[in-house]
């Protein structure tokens, strides 16, 4: 009999913590952004993540032309690239998980052609929609 009371002791923390779930996902349906809802600057964030994702793509299947292309990204880029880049993203912690919600949503869309199809004329290519 004790345990059938314990059992039914939880059941109201069980519910309070699916509630806060729901919550929480609805919250994060709510700020999901979409591509267009970036600032230039997390845009640009976006923009390099996925370049550099699929220059490594490169780099895995063809390993000389991905180490040209990786050099020749670091040389544009400048050595201050990664400090730059990560002082372009929003201070806000809001702002930032949904970013970087939207950045994996990306990379996600972008799976098949990294595994697929890691093609240097890929680095231009324009960033997928993600659904939502």
């Amino acid at each position: 009999m004790a345990f059938k009371t314990r059992r039914l002791a939880m059941v109201p923390g069980l519910a309070a913590a699916c509630a806060v779930a729901a919550l929480v996902a609805c919250e994060q349906r709510r700020e999901a952004l979409r591509l267009a809802d970036l600032s230039s600057t997390e845009r640009l964030y976006v923009e390099r993540f996925v370049t550099l994702e699929r220059a490594r793509a490169v780099a895995l299947a063809d390993p000389d032309r991905g180490d040209a292309i990786l050099d020749s990204l670091s040389r544009a880029w400048g050595d201050s690239a990664l400090e730059w880049t990560l002082n372009t993203l929003p201070r806000q912690p809001r702002r930032v998980a949904a970013v970087f919600n939207l950045l994996g949503r990306v990379l996600a869309a972008e799976a098949d052609s990294l595994v697929q199809s890691p093609l240097p004329r890929r680095l231009r290519a324009p960033l997928p929609e993600p659904p939502l």
